[in-house]
């Protein structure tokens, strides 16, 4: 069984690499002749009664499904231990060479210095360089006096958990307005052709608060988001990384992260 899976693997591993159906005798020159064709062949029977390999033609290699994609990338990446140091030239010239596109948002929090009432109608929340307004209500009164401090990041989150929706709403808006940055722009047309609301989510800046060091997967659709943090102009930033199933993720993240 554990062979069944290494072989599965290394099978992945090779196909992300070069974008071609893999034959028995082609994994068995990359494992270096450590396991047999017939081996292989056998192997490839059996993960493809479990539907995680389909051959495109009687006499051509396998090729990974989507539902083993998927697994692959949900077990080899771990968003969380993502940092890269973004040189934005090289991004581009990635973004380009593997057929990705980039999106990255400077982290910019401003704290809440103080909450104004204006004739009992309105909410100003004055924060370090802007303000937002909301309805004055003296729950919401309360509430936002309390987080005079906090920073407008953390704020959303509270906002969000108690579904205080009219300051959640105002906050989205003062983040929306934070300069967002595209790489390999061109390559998001497939997702818009694949899944519309995802892609719109992601050009209005909407998935940055969404997601939060995870690898994603949109409904019904080839492609995978992996949402993580960075380094990008001497700030702390988050990015997400888009393309495809079968593109090289792997490759990609030890390209980005080689700085010699």
């Amino acid at each position: 069984m554990q062979k069944k899976y290494f072989l599965l693997n290394q099978m992945i591993k090779q196909y992300v690499k070069c974008q071609e159906p893999i034959g028995s005798e082609s994994l068995k020159i990359s494992l270096e002749g450590k396991i047999s064709s017939a081996t292989i062949r056998n192997y490839f029977k059996i993960l493809g009664q479990e539907g995680v390999i389909v051959q495109t033609h009687i006499s051509s290699g396998r090729i990974p499904t989507d539902l083993a994609l998927r697994n692959y990338w949900r077990e080899l990446l771990s968003p969380a231990n993502l940092m890269p140091h973004i040189n934005t030239a090289r991004l581009h010239a990635l973004c380009n060479d593997f057929r990705l596109t980039c999106v990255i948002k400077p982290i910019d929090p401003q704290k809440l210095l103080r909450v104004l009432e204006v004739e009992q109608s309105t909410l100003v929340l004055v924060f370090e360089r802007d303000c937002v307004a909301i309805p004055f209500t003296p729950s919401m009164a309360r509430f936002t006096q309390e987080l005079i401090g906090v920073q407008s990041d953390d704020i959303q989150k509270i906002a969000s958990d108690v579904c205080a929706k009219s300051l959640s709403q105002a906050l989205k808006a003062l983040d929306s307005a934070a300069d967002v940055y595209f790489f390999g722009l061109s390559f998001l047309c497939s997702l818009l052709e694949d899944c519309s609301q995802t892609a719109l989510k992601v050009l209005q800046g909407e998935m940055f608060g969404l997601l939060d060091d995870v690898v994603f997967f949109p409904q019904s659709s080839q492609h995978i988001i992996i949402a993580h943090h960075a380094t990008f102009q001497d700030k702390q930033a988050k990015m997400l990384c888009i393309g495809r199933l079968n593109q090289d993720y792997e490759g990609f993240y030890e390209a980005l992260q080689d700085v010699s």
